[in-house]
């Protein structure tokens, strides 16, 4: 499993321009490869894999003699990146028409990330050689040691930082301790998301990340007004707008650092198998389709940053040996837990109870985490665990009753 860890900087005026000239060689390398890319492509109908990309490194080398300025291997990710992008956009193009192809960088005085892999730096004591430029920097961990596979010099907020990536082994256990625990999360929008174990447990995820985004995204409004008052250029307005990016940047830290905290409780349950919708959050947030005019839907879906958090639940679940498995969840909302059928009457998204019966009314979000759970155990009837006695889970909840058992809130 691969971890990362980022250490500060200090460059010298001399330095800062050598990285800024490395960095232009990185955009020109992936300008000429692009090109030779779309060439490829007009003629035969094809693209240039990352390994016949790299044989022709040698000649351009020749051909543009500055390129040597930059360590080999830095050139190499480069054209890994290259092919990735276009790997990735023959496989999006195939579900969205509007997919566009990897595109030239313009040389326009930012300092674009550069990647070197496998090699290209020497960690001592009081300094980091890269590229063979030596650099001080400031860490609190012990770098010498790592087992580095990676680095990435990038320049963020008037900050020159180094992330270090590192290969951690996952450790297994001895014991024979089998889990027979499984959670099944249905996402949404009022709440992260609701999910039901199989022991009869219901876990809410508070949408906290919501509630940040709602806040700072006030104060931005209020900034960018101030901000469209004044001069363009003016002292005002280039104070305005570093404060509106300083903004910003606590938004995300925040946001980032909240799922960070849900995900980790929620990794920390000690459950097997952790079963999750399948959403297509870019779908979701698409204009086109059913949701055209639902411009409030979109907004939500932005600010859940519900994609982010299965990014942080998932490496997560996987240092701590848990199964994390996507389902298909159309239908689970409109499906009855109980009956098994589908509602007489369509569930809109501002309906958050459903009538199970004439005397069972429970929570929508509740009812679909039931549904996916039905749906995982269907798929794995030779699983180990116990099945959910959903029977029990709906009388707890029942809404007719006066008082119901309280949830779990992560």
């Amino acid at each position: 499993m691969k971890k990362t860890f980022s250490i500060r900087l200090f460059p010298t005026k001399k330095q800062i321009d050598e990285l800024n000239e490395l960095s232009s060689i990185r955009n020109d390398v992936w300008n000429k490869l692009l090109e030779i890319e779309e060439n490829e492509y007009k003629t035969n109908k094809k693209i240039i894999n990352k390994f016949g990309l790299n044989n022709l490194l040698p000649k351009l080398k020749e051909k543009y003699p500055e390129w040597k300025k930059l360590n080999s291997k830095a050139i190499q990710t480069i054209s890994t990146e290259l092919f990735g992008s276009y790997r990735s956009f023959f496989n999006l193009i195939k579900k969205d028409k509007n997919a566009r192809p990897p595109r030239k960088i313009e040389n326009n005085g930012h300092f674009h990330t550069i990647v070197w892999n496998q090699s290209g730096w020497i960690f001592k004591e009081d300094s980091i050689i890269i590229n063979k430029l030596p650099f001080t920097y400031k860490s609190k961990i012990d770098i010498t040691e790592l087992n580095i596979k990676e680095i990435k010099i990038k320049y963020v907020r008037n900050k020159w930082l180094c992330d270090i990536i590192i290969e951690e082994e996952i450790k297994y256990e001895d014991k024979l301790n089998i889990k027979t625990k499984v959670l099944a999360i249905d996402l949404g929008l009022s709440k992260l998301g609701t999910g039901v174990d199989n022991k009869g447990n219901v876990i809410v995820l508070e949408n906290k990340s919501k509630k940040i985004n709602d806040y700072y995204q006030k104060q931005i409004v209020k900034i960018q007004n101030k901000r469209s008052k004044t001069n363009k250029g003016s002292k005002r307005n280039k104070r305005l707008k570093r404060v509106l990016n300083k903004c910003y940047h606590k938004k995300n830290q925040q946001i980032k650092q909240t799922l960070h905290v849900q995900s980790k409780k929620l990794a920390n349950m000690n459950y097997n198998t952790i079963v999750v919708g399948d959403l297509t959050v870019k779908n979701l947030m698409s204009k086109d389709g059913s949701n055209k005019n639902k411009k409030g839907i979109r907004k939500s879906f932005h600010k859940s940053n519900i994609t982010m958090f299965l990014q942080l639940l998932a490496y997560k679940c996987q240092s701590n040996n848990i199964n994390l498995t996507k389902i298909d969840e159309k239908w689970t909302t409109q499906l009855n837990c109980l009956t098994g059928k589908i509602f007489k009457e369509r569930i809109e998204l501002n309906d958050r109870e459903v009538q199970l019966s004439d005397t069972i009314i429970i929570d929508r979000d509740i009812n679909s985490a039931i549904n996916i759970m039905k749906r995982w155990f269907g798929n794995h009837i030779a699983s180990m665990n116990e099945p959910l006695d959903f029977s029990s889970v709906i009388k707890k909840n029942n809404l007719f009753n006066e008082t119901h058992k309280s949830l779990v809130c992560v």
